[in-house]
């Protein structure tokens, strides 16, 4: 093992211990479930992982994060139980990645710094009624004005945009005094700026904080993360690391709903023996628990191959995570029986509409499959040398290459 090997390993452990720590404190457990109850999102968080170097020891200074950090972190909030906050909190980080490798003038990368450090909370939009996260179909606009960008729209959804100071737009933009349909750009916005609407009563994630956002305000050119035409590109490479850390969000929820409902397992009795001893129900969750371990041993082996903010990689990663927790959720809520589906005596129906939402944040189920689809490559040589189809030229003796001489021969056949 070389040096740097121990070294990262020896970070990734440390950083591991100082989140579990600062998770397990009673003031933040108390903290993540008021923010529950009360179904808002809590800048607290931010501010406590700012204050205790989390977010620093994850980037450092360095443009892009510490993969098995992000890993680590995502995890480690899936595991507390509370999806919109864990969501909020990737979201936010996800800001950070945007300014830090693209920002270019000093207040994007001051805004980068004080996100780092809690002092501010960002949120991404893109979202807009009628088009979804279409981005080719997006209406709201930024175009050139007074040495600025005057930006006029709406977002439906930006999340957690009432507690957030700046929020990240993906707008239509242009230089030319119009905006084009594929000239998507990105502004990081002061919220002060903007009009917020009425936190939404989503069926899940609630803690998430997700409201409407309108705008028509100016902003300085020192504010535009992706100039026009490269915003695209800028936002697949966030929604990369919010996939991943989503992923890895959605296991670690699933490694707490698989024990929690193993200890169920354990106390409840049924028909005079422990649920655990009834053969059906041990080997169901033996093979939730089987496939949700391979899950992570797969983010495990991202990391290692350095893949894990691929777009492709991480695309599949988050849709095959998602629709597994969501059968992980559903199954641990059957077991628990009516205990499942009364929220006064478990938490597992919260956890089932929280990864419900989340096979909608950030990229459906079909527009993961998409990009998936977008890579497979046909293995010709393998098909050529294997698949053998059946020919009638070659059944009956007929010249595929001459078709009236076919002709005839099928006639004289026919004859005879």
């Amino acid at each position: 093992m070389s040096l740097d090997t121990e070294t990262a390993i020896s970070a990734a452990a440390s950083f591991k211990d100082r989140l579990d720590t600062l998770l397990a404190q009673e003031s933040t457990r108390r903290m993540i479930d008021e923010a529950e109850v009360a179904g808002r999102f809590p800048r607290g968080i931010v501010e406590l992982l700012g204050r205790e170097g989390i977010f620093a020891a994850k980037w450092q200074e360095r443009p892009v994060p510490a993969l098995q950090h992000t890993l680590a972190l995502s995890e480690r909030f899936g595991r507390l139980g509370a999806g919109g906050i864990a969501s909020g909190v990737t979201l936010h980080d996800s800001a950070i990645a945007m300014l830090r490798r693209f920002g270019r003038s000093e207040r994007l990368r001051e805004v980068a710094d004080q996100a780092i450090a809690g002092q501010a909370v960002l949120c991404i939009s893109a979202t807009e009624a009628g088009a979804g996260s279409d981005m080719l179909g997006l209406a709201s606009t930024a175009v050139r004005e007074n040495g600025g960008y005057r930006l006029r729209g709406h977002k439906k959804m930006a999340s957690p945009s009432p507690m957030a100071d700046y929020i990240v737009l993906a707008l239509r933009g242009s230089d030319e005094g119009h905006a084009g349909r594929d000239d998507l750009a990105l502004f990081l916005v002061p919220t002060s700026q903007l009009r917020v609407g009425k936190q939404f009563d989503t069926v899940g994630a609630r803690s998430i904080s997700t409201a409407p956002v309108q705008f028509d305000t100016w902003v300085p050119e020192e504010l535009m993360i992706a100039r026009p035409g490269t915003g695209l590109a800028v936002l697949s490479m966030a929604l990369a690391q919010e996939r991943f850390a989503m992923a890895a969000q959605i296991v670690g929820a699933c490694q707490l709903a698989l024990g929690v409902t193993v200890a169920r397992m354990k106390r409840r009795t049924s028909f005079g023996a422990p649920l655990f001893d009834h053969q059906a129900l041990r080997l169901r969750v033996a093979d939730l628990q089987a496939r949700v371990d391979m899950m992570q041993l797969a983010l495990n082996g991202l990391i290692a191959d350095g893949a894990g903010f691929n777009v492709r990689s991480a695309s599949a990663a988050k849709v095959s995570v998602v629709r597994l927790g969501g059968e992980v959720m559903s199954e641990c809520m059957h077991i628990f029986g009516s205990a499942g589906v009364l929220e006064s005596e478990s938490p597992l129906g919260r956890w089932w509409r929280d990864v419900k939402m989340a096979r909608i944040g950030g990229g459906t189920d079909e527009m993961l499959w998409e990009i998936v689809a977008a890579g497979l490559e046909p293995d010709y040589a393998n098909y050529d040398r294997l698949v053998d189809e059946w020919q009638p030229e070659q059944a009956f003796g007929l010249a595929a290459a001459e078709p009236q001489a076919a002709e005839s021969q099928a006639a004289e056949l026919q004859a005879g």
